[in-house]
């Protein structure tokens, strides 16, 4: 069945938020009394959750729930506010010429940062839906890619789903699109992976 849509992630695949990451996480830890090291932060994937990073990092949060969800409305701010240090990934120039052929979502396990990012990067305008963990339980959890799905229109055999990390690659074969992974040392060439399922005009298109 040929290919409709495409359903990014965005950590990864779209954006490097590695130095926001660690800049907005020790930030906060800082200013509530906690330390953490850069590798510790690092080490944490981008596909966790906001509070999952904390509590691993600061695990006295575990038994205060109240000092948890004041943490996480003050890195939502921090989020906000220090965008400017995400950096954009190879495939953000082929967005707009994907748009040409195919309905474009999102689907992360950011919240209300989602669309900032996009816009962020320039290429809000180019997806029809974007769905974050506020609107579906956080990948591998299918469900975020079901209600793209929905919310395009398609079915499973009619999108490729593109992802960095196993919580992605489970998502997607759990909800029965195409699963594309892009690793790191792969990320400049990310239309060869396209190319898979698109077709090599895709390849040659994504190359102007």
């Amino acid at each position: 069945m040929a290919i409709k849509a495409i359903i990014f992630d965005i950590d990864g695949v779209l954006a490097d938020s590695r130095r926001a990451v660690v800049h907005n996480t020790k930030a906060l830890l800082g200013e509530y009394g906690f330390e953490a090291s850069d590798k510790k932060v690092r080490k944490m994937s981008s596909a966790h959750s906001a509070e999952t990073v904390l509590v691993s990092l600061a695990p006295d949060l575990k038994n205060n729930r109240q000092l948890l969800r004041k943490m996480l409305s003050r890195l939502s701010e921090l989020t906000m506010q220090n965008t400017h240090l995400v950096r954009p990934l190879p495939l953000v120039e082929k967005v707009p010429l994907l748009a040409k052929k195919y309905s474009l979502a999102a689907a992360t396990n950011r919240k209300s940062s989602a669309r900032l990012v996009l816009r962020k990067l320039g290429i809000l305008r180019h997806f029809s839906a974007v769905v974050t963990s506020a609107d579906a339980p956080p990948k591998p959890d299918p469900a975020m890619i079901l209600l793209a799905l929905k919310k395009l229109h398609v079915k499973p055999s009619e999108a490729v789903f593109v992802g960095d990390n196993d919580e992605d690659r489970m998502a997607g074969e759990t909800a029965g699109v195409h699963v594309i992974m892009l690793c790191n040392k792969d990320i400049f060439s990310g239309e060869k992976y396209l190319g898979e399922f698109l077709g090599e005009n895709v390849r040659k298109q994504t190359r102007n």
